[in-house]
């Protein structure tokens, strides 16, 4: 079982129609082996770009939507107050180990050294298409 992690940056190219995001997200139906995440905050940054991406993304039974919990904004607020961006500081979050994903998650991103900092992987949304 795996899971990744689309940020704000893969969820817009999600919207503008990235062939390999749009794979990624309908290959999981096939498997129940297979989990693709969206923490709540990068939904929403990238919903200020493409107002009509939430939509989109809802409708998408392969995606798992990440609300923000009391310790995870907690958590959240720390990266923002270490320095990270708001828009990738919940993706920063969920892909860190934790009791359902031991050994972390991978994030999908326009801008993977951004994760690279904070000990995350990522892969470059680029290298979807």
């Amino acid at each position: 079982m795996s899971a990744v992690i689309l940020d704000h940056t893969a969820l817009s190219a999600l919207g503008a129609g990235n062939r390999g995001l749009s794979r990624l997200v309908a290959e999981p139906h096939r498997t129940t082996e297979d989990y693709v995440v969206v923490p709540a905050l990068c939904l929403a940054a990238a919903t200020v770009e493409r107002p009509a991406l939430a939509d989109h993304v809802g409708s998408l039974p392969a995606i798992n939507v990440v609300e923000l919990d009391f310790s995870g904004a907690a958590a959240v607020g720390h990266l923002i107050n270490d320095g990270a961006d708001w828009r990738m500081a919940h993706a920063v979050h969920v892909a860190r180990p934790n009791v359902e994903w031991p050994d972390g998650c991978t994030v999908f991103s326009s801008s993977p050294d951004q994760y690279r900092q904070f000990g995350i992987p990522a892969i470059p949304v680029s290298s979807m298409n």
